[in-house]
C-alpha cells in the first residue's frame, strides 16, 4: 500500500511539473486525487493540448493547401473612359479557362476565337496562294473567281473553325499549348503577318501588277 501511494505521488508530481506547451495560462483549478495530493486539473491539460493543435495549424498548413493567386491590375483598364471601352472586357471574362465557353463570348470582338481563326486561315491561305500561283499561273483573285479557290476555302474554313473552337469549349486557351518553337506568341505574330501579307498581295496583284506575283515562276517551269 505504501509503495502504491509513493508511485501515485511520483506520477502526480511529474505531471504537475511539465512545462507549459503553449505558454498559455488556463484554469488553475485544483482538485484532490490519490490520497489528497493536489495538482493542475484535466481542464488545464485540455486547454494546453488545444493551444498546441491550433498553433500547429497556423504554422504548418496542410499539404496540398491551395492559396489564392495574387490579384493584378487588368491592363485593359487603360481603355476606361475611352470610346473603345465597350469593346473590351476584363481578362477573367474573356478567357475560356475561366468558364466563359459560350460561342457568343468566344466570338466577341475581344474574345480569343476571332484573331486565332483569322490567323490560321490567313497562314494557310497565303501559303496555298503562292503554291497555286506557281502551279496554275493565276493571281489570288483569279483563283477565287475563276478557279477552285472559293470551293477549297468553303471546305477548309469550317474545319479550321471547328478545330479552334472545340478546345476552347473544353476550357483550353489558345495560349496553353507549346511544343518547341510552336507556341502561342509565334502563332500570333505569324498569323498577323499572314493577314497583312494576304491583303498586300491582293492589292499588289490587282492594282500594280495586273497579274500573279509568282507568274514568272509558272512560265519558266512551263507548267
Amino acid at each position: 500500500m505504501a509503495a502504491s501511494s509513493m508511485l501515485s505521488r511520483t506520477c502526480v508530481q511529474t505531471v504537475a511539473g511539465l512545462p507549459s506547451l503553449g505558454g498559455a495560462r488556463g484554469s488553475t483549478e485544483r482538485s484532490s486525487f490519490l490520497g489528497g495530493v493536489e495538482f493542475r486539473g484535466a481542464r488545464f491539460l485540455q486547454l494546453e493540448r488545444r493551444s498546441l493543435v491550433v498553433s500547429a495549424k497556423q504554422d504548418t498548413p496542410l499539404p496540398g493547401t491551395k492559396r489564392e493567386p495574387e490579384k493584378k491590375d487588368d491592363p485593359l483598364r487603360i481603355f476606361e473612359g475611352s470610346p473603345v471601352e465597350k469593346f473590351y472586357r476584363p481578362e477573367n471574362e474573356r478567357r475560356p479557362e475561366d468558364g466563359n465557353t459560350s460561342t457568343k463570348s468566344l466570338m466577341k470582338f475581344d474574345g480569343p476565337a476571332p484573331e486565332t481563326i483569322n490567323s490560321r486561315l490567313a497562314m494557310l491561305g497565303i501559303t496555298w496562294a503562292f503554291v497555286a500561283e506557281i502551279l496554275t499561273g493565276q493571281s489570288v483573285w483569279e483563283q477565287v473567281t475563276e478557279g477552285r479557290g472559293l470551293i477549297w476555302f468553303l471546305f477548309v474554313a469550317p474545319i479550321v473553325i471547328a478545330a479552334t473552337l472545340i478546345p476552347m469549349y473544353n476550357k483550353e486557351s489558345p495560349d496553353s499549348r507549346e511544343n518547341g518553337p510552336f507556341n502561342a506568341q509565334n502563332e500570333r505574330w505569324n498569323g498577323r503577318a499572314a493577314m497583312i501579307g494576304l491583303i498586300a498581295l491582293l492589292v499588289t496583284e490587282n492594282i500594280y501588277l495586273k497579274g500573279p506575283l509568282l507568274g514568272f515562276i509558272h512560265s519558266s517551269l512551263n507548267l
